[in-house]
């Protein structure tokens, strides 16, 4: 497990950060999703007053599903966006081939014009994580709300060395059940018949476990 010296701090929490301007609507930014959300919140609109009313953040290309959306850096910058107050989307859509993209943006499309004609939902902030199907817009039946699934846990990494002998290790694939739990966004991802919706809470506090560490502490 690796750790730091107090002297030397997290190089990933104090590298700096740039931000380069593209357009007046893109800009570059050196580090991660939650941080371009935080940087062009603070720096770009500058105060809470001019904050724009929704973040959407994706088109992840690869699903976020199950546990996936605890590593997710789309799924943080849509929480980045909820920490300061404002409703985010965090939109994905599986591969290999993303052969449809076009149809995943118009579903975002689709789904941010339903918020805009219901615009008292934005009144308070929210987390909804998305997955699109990798499939035609046209063969897309619907929406679905659902819950996180539980998957296995990967195959094991793959150990390599490298032609400068140095060791380097290949993620494993993820392994998807045969079947899921009803009303999972896991089950809906199977079938590839509809977008998934998972409202995701924005603290993760597991509270039937503080019974026990009183117990344990007393």
């Amino acid at each position: 497990i690796p750790s730091f010296n107090n002297d030397e701090p997290a190089t990933a929490v104090y590298t700096p950060i740039s931000l380069t301007k593209i357009n007046q609507q893109i800009y570059f930014v050196t580090s991660t999703p939650a941080d371009s959300v935080r940087l062009g919140l603070q720096e770009i609109y500058g105060e809470p007053s001019n904050y724009p009313d929704l973040v959407v953040s994706g088109i992840n290309l690869g699903e976020n599903i199950g546990e996936d959306v605890m590593y997710s850096g789309t799924v943080g910058a849509a929480r980045e966006g909820t920490l300061h107050g404002i409703p985010s989307l965090a939109f994905s859509t599986p591969g290999p081939t993303y052969k449809h993209l076009a149809s995943a943006a118009d579903i975002v499309v689709d789904l941010v014009a339903k918020l805009e004609k219901n615009n008292h939902l934005l009144e308070n902030p929210f987390i909804w994580n998305i997955n699109i199907p990798d499939c035609e817009y046209s063969q897309i039946k619907g929406y679905e709300i659902t819950k996180l699934g539980s998957r296995p846990a990967h195959y094991p990494m793959q150990k390599q060395i490298t032609p400068r002998g140095d060791t380097i290790y290949w993620q494993g694939m993820q392994k998807h059940p045969e079947h899921a739990e009803y009303g999972t966004d896991i089950a809906i991802f199977i079938k590839q018949e509809f977008v998934s919706i998972t409202p995701l809470e924005l603290l993760p506090t597991a509270y039937a476990q503080m019974p026990i560490i009183s117990s344990l502490t007393e």
